[in-house]
């Protein structure tokens, strides 16, 4: 018979899982949405920066911030790490400053020399996805295409936390899976009798 102790680490792993995965949550809840988090400028990309830093981050309501390329020295960010682009992580904010206002984003995943972000707003009035105007998206971008990162403590935490998550349920399902082919093997014994 299958260990229910093998069950119940399944079942804890994934409760726990949906308990401490807020950006995902974040993310499926907003793609196709729309968001003017201080009601000013309409939808722009730092609204969904600050909607982000608000509900994902715990950091309560967020003032100004200025334009996207204004943010990386923004009061609010002065004790946040600023990094280059070569050591991204999921749920860093990445910031590209050249230009008149330009652009701010959550990065999603990485792959290679390319970033897929969570964006607003990210090639003006329209998204160029069918999703609407300014609609909330991901897209991929080289890395090289941004240029600022910023990431706090939470961000490492929620990405270390992510990682062993991730290792833990590689060893759960292992371990399912082992149980199962010995209950497979068992019930085919079994079976065999059956027909002698």
């Amino acid at each position: 018979m299958l260990s229910e102790e093998v069950w119940v680490s399944f079942i804890h792993l994934t409760e726990k899982t949906m308990a401490n995965r807020q950006y995902k949550q974040f993310k499926e809840k907003r793609i196709g949405k729309r968001t003017n988090y201080d009601n000013t400028y309409w939808y722009q990309c730092v609204d969904l920066v600050k909607l982000y830093l608000d509900e994902c981050l715990w950091l309560g309501k967020i003032g100004s911030l200025w334009n996207a390329k204004n943010v990386p020295n923004s009061a609010f960010f002065k004790d946040w790490q600023k990094l280059t682009t070569k050591n991204l992580i999921q749920w860093d904010i990445i910031v590209r400053t050249q230009w008149e206002y330009w652009h701010i984003a959550i990065v999603d995943w990485v792959v290679g020399w390319y970033v897929v972000v969570l964006e607003q707003n990210g090639s003006g009035k329209n998204s160029w996805d069918w999703l609407g105007e300014n609609a909330i998206r991901t897209h991929k971008y080289k890395t090289s295409w941004y240029n600022v990162v910023l990431r706090n403590g939470i961000i490492q935490k929620n990405f270390e936390d992510e990682i062993n998550y991730a290792e833990n349920k590689v060893e759960i399902v292992k371990n399912l899976i082992t149980k199962l082919q010995d209950e497979i093997k068992i019930t085919n014994d079994y079976i065999k009798t059956l027909k002698s």
